[in-house]
């Protein structure tokens, strides 16, 4: 099966996605209230990037996150960006489903198995609970606020 389904019995899928799929979500949970360019990230085009949707049974697009091949300490890894799930869904296991999705993408199209993110201060408890370790200290983005660097082996 590509994708998965989330087990709370919501009918939520998760499987890969093109940006234009995933784009509005992302817009309207990390960059409400800014200019649509700053939820355009580098290498959104790139055949290598890995978008994952969250899909409810009628379509809409209710989790979402991306993966781009990059470097964390000098060496090739995935960095996740612009994970969201819209708020009504948010504590439901969309945002875990979206993560599971990625890293079974990532493994099924690269040997690379490392992950880092910048996580926002308010996501940590959550990123903690799915086996990511604070490699920093707290730093603010202008578009997003308060972060801590993130990393997981997949």
């Amino acid at each position: 099966m590509d994708g998965s389904t989330d087990d709370s019995g919501n009918g939520v899928i998760a499987r890969r996605a093109t940006v234009a799929e995933i784009f509005q979500l992302r817009r309207d949970v990390l960059r409400a209230g800014l200019p649509v360019e700053t939820a355009q990230f580098p290498g959104d085009d790139s055949p290598a990037t890995i978008h994952v949707g969250a899909f409810a049974p009628d379509g809409r697009n209710v989790g979402c996150a991306t993966g781009t091949l990059n470097q964390w300490d000098g060496r090739p890894a995935w960095q996740l960006r612009g994970m969201a799930v819209a708020p009504e869904c948010q504590r439901r296991g969309v945002g875990q489903r979206v993560l599971a999705e990625l890293k079974r993408q990532v493994r099924e199209n690269s040997d690379v198995r490392q992950l880092w993110c910048n996580a926002r201060e308010i996501a940590l408890e959550f990123y903690k609970a799915q086996g990511w370790r604070i490699e920093s200290e707290r730093f603010v983005i202008e578009t997003a606020g308060p972060h801590y660097k993130m990393t997981r082996g997949i």
